[in-house]
């Protein structure tokens, strides 16, 4: 199975992300915020990230994803957030992120709680 790396401040998020992923067989990293996944990523190579949007700030998991496509272009990224149906009070338009055409293949979107199953399928599609 797969290394996968949770990175959310959400500590019963990451437990139960922990629990679903260990009982699929896959190895588990963990971090709760930006920095501490850096570190981590500094010295280890997951096969995938799972990583919250909102953290420290409410872009700090984009700002992180872009680093870590950076560093390693062909690392799939599950975007995890409880934002991305919500409507733009400004605009009355939903929230669409852009995303770079490099990134296409490698990430997806998913909205928080995510179920279980859901988890699951989305990370062996982006390891396929």
């Amino acid at each position: 199975m797969a290394n996968v790396m949770i990175i959310d401040d959400d500590v019963d998020m990451v437990e139960m992300y922990q629990a679903i992923l260990k009982q699929k067989g896959h190895e588990i990293m963990i971090a709760y915020t930006a920095e501490e996944a850096r570190e981590t990523l500094a010295t280890k190579r997951p096969d995938i990230v799972v990583l919250d949007v909102m953290m420290e700030t409410v872009d700090a998991g984009f700002e992180l994803g872009r680093e870590i496509h950076t560093k390693f272009p062909d690392l799939p990224i599950l975007f995890l957030s409880s934002i991305i149906n919500e409507i733009d009070e400004r605009t009355g338009i939903p929230n669409i992120f852009e995303v770079d055409d490099s990134w296409l293949k490698l990430i997806r979107f998913l909205d928080k709680p995510v179920k279980a199953e859901k988890l699951s399928a989305e990370i062996d599609k982006l390891l396929a």
